[in-house]
């Protein structure tokens, strides 16, 4: 089983539009905000860890599909860590 821990942060995110879409999709995989920055999987099998991964990149490789996004919302960093529970 294994843990997906994922940081992200981004630039002109004004209202929070784009992060609160990622949260939202954090959520619905199973990911919980830790309050320390961080979003947190539970121990899931590799696959379903590799295929959260996938969403969120693809979401925040076009945050401008993201409804109400500012035109010039994007990503300032993404830290990615996924271990072996």
């Amino acid at each position: 089983m294994w843990r997906v821990i994922v940081r992200v942060s981004y630039f002109h995110d004004h209202r929070s539009r784009l992060r609160n879409h990622i949260a939202a999709l954090f959520a619905a995989m199973g990911l919980h905000n830790t309050n320390t920055g961080t979003w947190e999987s539970a121990a899931v099998p590799l696959a379903q860890a590799a295929a959260q991964m996938s969403q969120v990149l693809q979401t925040l490789a076009n945050p401008q599909n993201v409804p109400n996004v500012d035109p010039l919302a994007a990503l300032n960093h993404l830290w990615v860590y996924i271990d072996r529970v």
